[in-house]
């Protein structure tokens, strides 16, 4: 597991949660909410091959290494048994076999060398191995709802047979920005406090918030809104923001540049246009366009070799980078070459002693899968949550544990 590389700083200048440090877990169950939104695919060779079983492959298990500090430290602390609730995808309150958890509770079993075993909330009291993965909470619709029955339900799973009251610990800071019942719900039921994770991630970030400067924000991929909000909050302590993929495409628009046909947020191009005007220059985008044909759209997929040598030159240069959103569309060669490139640029920076920061599920599992995650100062394993940190706003999964 990849450590931080950032520099250290007083925990005075973070956010002063209720964190496990030092607390007594002896004989306590203790149910953890972690973050295994991971991305799966399947072997379909069983299509031509029909005797053989369909299998469920795990494309990038980051955020499942992730988790292992803070099982391992709860194991070490005494805990008679931990229970972890998880999700993944959006099933909307329904059973969904492509989301189930328990391929996932196999490669835990494999990372911790011990048995996680998988299991539905109501068979959980019959399992006696020591870490239990319970279904998808989603798959629950009280779950998205914050249905305090259904909180409450949840946190009864934490009682001993003599009815003594189990613990909640919040490792999964990537959950944090939405108000669910195995987020914010539960903790009004039980003592609550954050895991080493989701504590390595408020502290990690909350240095973003007082860089060193000069201070760099690469921000590509979709989610334009929340990005436009990053934007507006960081705009006086950021000198210069790069801007790519659908970011840079709703901009472009916005002042007017002819994006044919790609992707673009309409919704927010008056907005985009005053935002670029008002920061004078600090909104890096985009000049050299090369439109490719993609499902018969002409769409800018990647940044020219010309724009990435101009950002290149500019993080470089920079003591402090965050990068959230790839540069084109990498999940499909050759569109990855910006965004690998991109990456190789920032490991450079981070030898040379550049603070860097990669967040958001794509752009880590890019990293991740690469092989320069570990060349970075800090990966973050939240995407949403991350820019609403970093907007300023307060996250409901965090407030619980103040």
């Amino acid at each position: 597991m990849f450590q931080s590389r950032m520099p250290s700083r007083t925990r005075k200048q973070c956010i002063n949660m209720k964190t496990i440090m030092n607390k007594n877990f002896a004989g306590k169950k203790v149910l953890l909410r972690v973050d295994f939104d991971i991305p799966l695919t399947t072997n379909d060779t069983c299509l031509a091959e029909p005797r053989r079983k369909r299998q469920t492959i795990i494309s990038d298990d980051l955020r499942i290494r992730a988790s292992l500090p803070t099982i391992e430290y709860l194991l070490k602390s005494g805990a008679a048994k931990i229970i972890l609730l998880a999700h993944l995808g959006r099933p909307k309150g329904k059973f969904v076999p492509a989301y189930t958890l328990w391929p996932i509770a196999n490669r835990l079993s494999e990372l911790l060398k011990l048995k996680a075993k998988f299991s539905s909330p109501k068979d959980e009291y019959q399992i006696s191995e020591k870490i239990v993965l319970l279904e998808n909470t989603r798959f629950n619709p009280g779950e998205e709802k914050n249905d305090p029955k259904y909180a409450k339900k949840l946190a009864r799973l934490g009682d001993s047979p003599h009815g003594e009251a189990g613990i909640f610990v919040n490792d999964a800071f990537a959950t944090c920005h939405r108000a669910h019942a195995s987020t914010e719900g539960i903790t009004h039921f039980l003592p609550s406090y954050a895991g080493l994770q989701l504590e390595k991630e408020v502290n990690e970030l909350s240095k973003l918030l007082n860089p060193a400067r000069p201070f760099v924000c690469i921000l590509g991929g979709a989610k334009v809104s929340e990005k436009i909000k990053v934007i507006e909050n960081l705009a006086q302590k950021t000198d210069q923001f790069l801007l790519s993929g659908v970011m840079a495409n709703t901009f472009l628009k916005a002042l007017g540049k002819d994006v044919k046909d790609s992707a673009v947020a309409d919704d927010v191009l008056d907005k985009a246009k005053k935002l670029y005007l008002e920061l004078k220059g600090k909104i890096i985008l985009p000049e050299d366009l090369i439109f490719g044909n993609f499902e018969g759209k002409q769409m800018l997929l990647d940044n020219s070799p010309k724009d990435i040598e101009k950002f290149g030159n500019i993080i470089m240069e920079a003591k402090t980078i965050f990068w959230n959103g790839n540069i084109g569309k990498s999940e499909i060669k050759p569109f990855d070459k910006g965004t690998r490139a991109i990456a190789k640029i920032l490991a450079r920076a981070t030898k040379k002693g550049v603070i860097t920061v990669v967040a958001g599920g794509d752009t880590t599992g890019f990293v991740d899968k690469i092989g320069l995650a570990n060349k970075m100062s800090y990966i973050s394993m939240a995407g949403g949550a991350a820019l609403e940190f970093l907007a300023g706003k307060k996250l409901p999964g965090i407030k619980t544990l103040l």
